[in-house]
């Protein structure tokens, strides 16, 4: 009896994984079918920086079917490390990314083939923060301040560059220039710098929730440089431009409609792609929109940029050293 109930057992056992077999199969079949039938290109969109309403856009042109629309099914890669999204992309490992302007002309200096397609921020988004009580408004009030910045590299270093630079002034001006990472909020209310070289949207936010009233000196308002954009790589324009295209006017629809009506793009940011926001977040975070749109605006139309910007961005590059000389085909 207990052979035959063994037995039993195996044979019910083997009926179990055929059935659960079968099913992978199956729903592996209605999946390849489902994409079949769509007939959209899986597209993975680099993001250089956590989910948060600053990528609203985005976001909107998802949920309103502009990519979907142009044949596209896109996912998300947010990740703080720019420079290996940008590898990633010139190495056609990723076709599409979101980037700062900079990031573009050291690439293609280093030979690595990314193209910037599509202006998003018309505005440059970085400036310097400092606490109210310092009377630090424009660039020449930073000399013997001590600054923090991330590191001596990015859009954030690029952009304090500008703004000596503008103000007369070096890095040998200042009272010291310290790498701080991403604490800039808790250097500046704990007195590790004088000011920090930061993202204008969100940044200054949180210092005065956490200590004190701030000034921000935006580079926006000295120099003219080149922002974060939508970028690929030449091999995905050579042979595949009509996904360059549909990835462009997406990214427009979505962008025109935030700006055209913040609040639904809100409501749509929030909590579905960003979620697990605190209750007494929302409001910062609505506010964070709020500042987003006034360097998403802009005179000219939508995605295009500005020649005398890159131009401006390629000179500041050079005096960093981290360019050595200027591009062939700027």
């Amino acid at each position: 009896m207990q052979i035959r109930s063994s037995r039993n057992r195996l044979v019910l056992l083997g009926v179990v994984a055929a059935l659960l077999i079968a099913l992978l199969v199956a729903a592996y079949a209605l999946t390849q079918d489902d994409d079949e039938e769509s007939g959209r290109t899986k597209v993975t969109l680099f993001m250089s920086y956590i989910p948060s309403v600053q990528f609203a856009p985005i976001y909107v042109a998802v949920e309103r079917g502009y990519f979907a629309d142009e044949g596209i099914d896109v996912e998300f890669d947010n990740n703080f490390d720019e420079a290996n999204g940008v590898n990633r992309i010139a190495n056609n490992e990723l076709q599409f990314g979101l980037v700062s302007g900079e990031q573009v002309l050291l690439a293609r200096a280093n030979d690595r083939p990314v193209v910037y397609v599509f202006e998003w921020f018309h505005n440059f988004p970085v400036g310097v923060v400092s606490p109210v009580n310092l009377n630090l408004t424009e660039p020449a009030d930073l000399a013997g301040r001590i600054v923090g910045i991330p590191g001596p590299q990015g859009a954030s270093y690029i952009g304090l560059r500008a703004l000596l630079a503008a103000g007369g002034l070096t890095e040998a001006d200042l009272g010291g220039l310290e790498s701080i990472g991403f604490t800039a909020a808790a250097s500046v209310c704990e007195g590790v710098v004088e000011a920090a070289a930061i993202y204008i949207a969100n940044e200054p936010l949180k210092i005065e929730q956490d200590c004190t009233a701030v000034n921000i000196i935006k580079v926006s308002d000295y120099a003219t440089l080149v922002s974060n954009g939508l970028i690929t790589n030449e091999e995905t324009i050579r042979e595949n431009p009509e996904l360059v295209r549909g990835m462009v006017r997406a990214v427009r629809h979505g962008l025109a409609d935030t700006l055209a009506d913040p609040d639904a793009a809100f409501s749509i940011s929030v909590p579905e792609y960003v979620p697990d926001l605190p209750e007494d977040q929302i409001g910062t975070e609505r506010q964070v929109l709020e500042n987003s749109l006034e360097l998403w605006r802009s005179d000219q139309p939508l995605g295009q940029t500005n020649p005398t910007a890159w131009e401006a961005t390629q000179s500041i590059l050079i005096a960093t050293g981290l360019l050595e000389a200027p591009l062939d085909d700027l």
